[in-house]
């Protein structure tokens, strides 16, 4: 069995990878993850409710279709911070924490400079973009504002606030990363009613949005820089430029991974623009359905994404260490934790999917159209819980070409050809009915690639 690299502080964390037990491991480093992915999810909802509030549908797509712009950040994030866990998670399983170090610096100071990158190219492409993702002459403006100030005054502070979060947790400090990344979804719930409704006049609720978002993330990244700064003499967590290399492999071994984990986002987000130019069709109060459908089947994806995430740490220590027992154990334990809790919610959306609608737009037409789009999605919970699952054990394990394979199927080459075939074959509810079929061709492919990876680890290739 594995020991630990570190200690005091550092060894308890270091703790829940090698000797906790499995359950405890693994709801206290997801716990965290989980409630950070709810309060995003809270403060996402508080977004599109404060502007529902308006019964401008406009307003509400305007949320809707600059979602997927704002997504990139998020691939922008996974790609060094999911990459870089999983590097430094298996470096740390054997006992190699320089590796470790320079790999956590090199993914600190990239992902920062991929921010500054992305908000360049906005700046430039911003006016062509919005047509292009889902934005007519009604709900321009409004996309417009929104995307100044979370896409290019806030690009930094979003990528630097979720890569922390990730690189953080991979030398186990869940609760550290959790808070940080909690911290900006609690300002940005307490400062959206302060922006959209008393300080900026009425019509400007969409940039209250914006700026509270911006201001929230900001806040958040300033919290880490703080608890880096304060934990410069870790082994691990080393901003130093000395420390900073691109020899060594690191950059391959991050992004190899990170592409895959930048994929899936990215892939969502190309989905999310798809359905979104499909449902245009029908009009703006479809799309404001489809996005309050989206936003609240987020409760069960984003869930199981923290739960995930949160375990990809010790999935990944115990792979590096071999110890496959315990890597099983970690596996079901969380592949049940993530099945009943989609389960669950796949009852309740389907069950009460008018109601929920209804409160964040009142307006007849998008409740209507969004509680049928919300039955179907709904559909897709348990079968989404185990791809993510499987994606993060190929993540953990540095199946590269699995995760790729897995990431660019589920989103992108199945879902998005589905939304135009089922759009021709039975109309406009088709688009949604691509989402639970995707699913379940990615689940025999995930199964299929599973079983290699089994096969590899009993010959000794892994």
């Amino acid at each position: 069995m594995s020991t630990p690299v570190s200690a005091g502080k550092n060894d308890r964390n270091m703790a829940l990878f090698y000797s906790a037990p499995i359950p405890v491991a693994v709801m206290t480093l997801a716990v965290p993850t989980i409630i950070t992915q709810l309060i995003n999810i809270i403060y996402n909802f508080a977004d599109t409710w404060y502007v529902g509030r308006t019964g401008n549908a406009a307003m509400v797509a305007a949320l809707s279709v600059s979602m997927p712009l704002f997504i990139l950040l998020a691939a922008i994030a996974n790609l060094f911070g999911i990459g870089g866990a999983s590097v430094i998670s298996r470096a740390l399983g054997r006992k190699n924490p320089r590796y470790a170090r320079k790999t956590f610096t090199f993914c600190f100071y990239g992902g920062f400079a991929a921010a500054v990158v992305y908000a360049v190219l906005i700046i430039l492409f911003r006016s062509r973009l919005i047509p292009v993702i889902g934005g007519d002459d009604s709900s321009y403006p409004y996309i417009y504002d929104y995307m100044f100030w979370t896409l290019i005054v806030g690009a930094v502070p979003t990528v630097g606030n979720v890569l922390c979060g990730h690189l953080v947790r991979s030398v186990g400090a869940a609760k550290e990363a959790g808070f940080g990344m909690s911290m900006g979804g609690v300002l940005n719930i307490i400062l959206d009613p302060l922006f959209m409704f008393v300080i900026l006049p009425p019509g400007n609720e969409v940039t209250g949005a914006a700026i509270a978002t911006c201001l929230s993330n900001t806040a958040a990244l300033i919290y880490f820089l703080i608890y880096l700064y304060r934990h410069r003499d870790h082994e691990v967590l080393s901003l130093s430029p000395s420390d900073f290399t691109v020899g060594e492999e690191i950059p391959g071994n991050v992004i190899s991974i990170g592409i895959p984990a930048a994929l899936a986002t990215s892939m969502a987000m190309l989905s999310n623009i798809a359905a979104n130019y499909l449902v245009s069709d029908y009009g703006s109060a479809a799309v404001a359905g489809m996005g309050v459908a989206k936003k609240i089947n987020m409760l069960a994806f984003n869930t199981t994404m923290g739960l995930t995430q949160g375990v990809l740490p010790l999935l990944g220590y115990n792979f590096g260490a071999r110890n496959y027992d315990r890597l099983k154990k970690s596996i079901i334990f969380t592949a049940a934790a993530a099945l009943g809790f989609n389960l669950i919610c796949t009852l309740c959306f389907r069950t009460f999917a008018p109601t929920l609608v209804a409160f964040f737009i009142a307006e007849e037409a998008s409740v209507s159209f969004g509680s049928a789009f919300l039955r179907v999605i709904a559909l897709a919970t348990p079968l989404a819980s185990i791809v993510y699952l499987t994606n993060t054990v190929f993540q953990a394990a540095g199946r590269r070409f699995s995760s790729f394979l897995l990431s660019i199927l589920r989103k992108g080459c199945m879902d998005i050809p589905l939304m135009f075939l089922f759009k021709s074959m039975i109309g406009m509810y088709g688009i949604v009915w691509a989402t639970p079929t995707a699913e379940i061709g990615s689940i025999l492919v995930a199964v299929f690639l599973i079983r290699l990876m089994v096969r590899d680890i009993r010959r000794g290739d892994l």
